[in-house]
């Protein structure tokens, strides 16, 4: 037992003491239930605690930094955690939160910077650093102590030893949280500004996803004044990949965070029960059953800028026909005309609603005639009632004429008018943007409905028109948008580059990064997929690997008949290797289902995965590749890899990069007829055919 091990189990030993006393006191402390507001939030704050104590009695810390700040004479040691810990009685702190600004050095330091600094609320605080050590703590045992720096000795690579460790590890059904292996581009990341749209391009792999959670939990931590977790949310691709991430920010101590689909928040925002989403999930299937789906120009230009801009100019037609186009005659001799109307809508009212217009319009109406009742010098009390009673019945009148419309029948009115059609009461993904855009225009945007921060994930398959719809419901423009646009298997509706989104926001409203770093696979998965983004007519970024060598991907030829056999057969070698997340990726959904039927029969516990699916349970699983998006599995075995499945077009290479990608330690390729072009050049040292 090492020296540096003795001494961080002595460390440990201490820590617990207070740790575990201080939790005994929380749990000591009485409930409050009753209806006191000011007892309710000190309860609340208490019941947070008492969770964090809960978590931190477990795994206490992941990291020690010792930082001398200058003036000092000797270094602290800090030890870092997913939550903050300070011993109330003497304010000792045992443990710093990982977001807290000093623990950015923890994450920051590379070992080569003789001086650091970070930034705290009272301003720069700056000294140097004696050592950095990664800490693994299970169930309050110490398992692992390896030092990525120690001052005056030679660069360590403990660090890098320390994360392929981690990376080595097999994962369960649920995407982990990174808190103790953050490497320094994704610290940046996700402690950049928040008035910002941060827009990462990020190569399969990157831990795109899971840095935008972490950004979720800082921006919490640093805003806490400004932004709220029930005033954020979270855009998934589906049902199955929000309940894959599920849980990583409950780990990181985070809760209340909206996390849904864009089509089940529109929906949910229009709340018309006329409407219905038509059933997307015939569609994929029939798409991608295509050996090259055509492009659907109509689906395409309903997400385009250019859409919302027509859609805004048919808008202000409309809205100037809803509305009175005569004078207000109230009674003989007295009038409101119409252009003093059309300015108070146009000028007075000019940010409201075409609603929140009507409703005003009715007010100052109501006012004026009050006022001009009042004139009426020569009236007794009672006349001037009559006359108010009447002049009130005259303006019903009057603003009767304003027509009442519902966003659908404004949309179905413009899409008639250019020639385009939707089913009735059925829409298409496609027309849930331009529907919100109408909403906000005629009913408004709801003040508790606006978002302190939103994260798209996938946001390649996102369309201008939505980012733009949302845009005007964040307050500051603070996004994190986040994807890949290798895996735009979607980009009918999406985008190919994302300068469509950089404009909407503006160059001082952005900012840009790319995370080229592939922390998912071993190296021979990752050549294997870059030999297919060498292929991209709009070449990509490669994805640079993080040294963890395995084994060799395999490419196999079985003849049909041998086909089942020969996958069953992968499956129980995998198994019995203990990979925990197995995964057959097929081609298309009747593929999986014919396969599915035949391999329940020999398999036990298999499961076929389906776009309806909400959640993800592990073990062994098929699926179609284009549900596979966002996924990853310890072993995956690609089927049918042939010319006919995988063609030499875009949308294929897309399609079988986001299969290959999808492999954390083993992959094997396998196919009947010739295998498909795209692989014919690619070489690895144990390929058979």
């Amino acid at each position: 037992m090492n020296q540096s091990y003795q001494e961080e189990q002595h460390a440990l030993r201490e820590k617990l003491i207070k740790i575990l006393a201080y939790q005994k006191q929380l749990e000591a402390l009485p409930r409050y239930h009753g209806d006191d507001f000011n007892e309710q939030v000190l309860e609340d704050s208490r019941e947070r605690q008492r969770q964090v104590m809960k978590k931190a009695t477990g795994e206490p810390y992941f990291g020690r930094l010792d930082f001398e700040e200058y003036g000092k004479s000797q270094a602290t040691p800090l030890y870092i955690g997913k939550a903050g810990v300070h011993d109330d009685q003497t304010g000792e702190v045992l443990v710093v939160d990982w977001r807290a600004p000093v623990s950015s050095l923890f994450y920051a330091f590379s070992g080569s910077e003789d001086d650091v600094y970070y930034e705290a609320p009272e301003g720069i605080i700056d000294g140097t650093i004696e050592l950095k050590r990664n800490i693994m703590i299970r169930e309050q045992e110490l398992m692992r102590v390896v030092d990525s720096y120690k001052q005056g000795q030679s660069t360590s690579s403990g660090g890098d030893e320390f994360l392929l460790y981690k990376l080595g590890e097999q994962k369960d059904n649920r995407l982990q949280d990174i808190v103790s292996t953050i490497q320094g581009e994704q610290n940046e990341i996700i402690r950049h500004q928040k008035n910002q749209a941060v827009i990462i391009q990020g190569v399969a792999g990157s831990g795109k996803t899971t840095v935008a959670l972490h950004r979720l939990a800082y921006l919490l931590y640093e805003y806490r004044e400004q932004m709220q977790a029930e005033n954020m949310i979270i855009f998934a691709p589906n049902a199955m990949f929000l309940d894959y991430i599920s849980q990583v920010l409950p780990e990181l101590g985070v809760g209340h965070i909206q996390q849904t689909t864009f089509s089940e928040w529109a929906l949910s925002v229009l709340d018309d029960p006329t409407i219905q989403l038509a059933n997307q999930t015939n569609k994929l299937q029939k798409r991608f059953e295509q050996a090259d789906s055509p492009v659907d120009e109509a689906t395409s230009f309903k997400g385009s800028v250019a859409f919302k801009e027509l859609i805004e100019q048919e808008l202000e037609v409309l809205e100037e026909n809803v509305f009175p186009t005569t004078d207000f005659i109230p009674w003989d001799g007295v009038k409101i005309a119409h252009e003093t109307i059309s300015q108070w809508r146009n000028k007075d009212f000019a940010h409201s609603s075409v609603q929140g217009k009507q409703e005003r319009l009715k007010a100052r109406m109501k006012r004026w005639i009050e006022i001009e009742v009042k004139q009426q010098h020569h009236l007794d009390q009672k006349e001037q009632q009559e006359l108010r009673k009447h002049a009130l019945e005259q303006a019903r009148k009057y603003l009767a004429k304003m027509k009442k419309r519902t966003p659908y029948k404004l949309y179905l009115q413009i899409l008639k008018q250019q020639g385009l059609t939707t089913h009735e009461n059925q829409i298409e993904p496609e027309d849930l943007a331009p529907l919100l855009h109408i909403y906000h225009k005629w009913i408004g945007i709801d003040k508790d409905r606006r978002f302190d921060h939103v994260v798209i994930d996938e946001a390649q398959d996102f369309s201008p028109y939505q980012i733009a719809i949302l845009k005007e419901q964040t307050r500051g423009q603070s996004f994190t948008i986040l994807g890949d646009l290798s895996q735009g298997i979607h980009s009918v509706q999406g985008i190919d580059e994302w300068s469509s989104f950089k404009e909407l926001f503006g160059e001082q409203k952005t900012a840009y990064f790319e995370m080229n770093k592939s922390y998912r696979s071993t190296l021979e998965i990752i050549e294997c997929s870059n030999h297919l983004l060498k292929q991209f007519s709009k070449r990509r970024v490669l994805a640079e690997p993080v040294f963890r060598s395995g084994e060799p991907v395999q490419i196999e030829r079985v003849y049909e008949e041998e086909k089942v056999n020969a996958i069953s057969t992968w499956i129980q070698s995998m198994q019995s290797e203990g990979y925990q997340t197995i995964a057959v990726i097929g081609r298309t959904h009747t593929t999986c289902a014919d396969l599915f039927e035949q391999l329940e029969k020999t398999q036990e516990d298999m499961t076929f995965i389906q776009a309806e699916d909400a959640t993800y349970n592990g073990g062994t699983s098929i699926l179609p590749v284009y549900l596979s998006k966002g996924l990853e599995f310890d072993a995956v075995l690609i089927i049918d890899a042939d010319e006919q499945s995988y063609q030499q077009t875009a949308e294929h290479m897309k399609l079988l990069y986001v299969g290959i990608t999808r492999a954390l330690h083993r992959l094997h390729i396998m196919h009947t007829g010739n295998v498909t072009k795209l692989l014919t050049e690619y070489k690895s040292e144990d390929n058979h055919d």
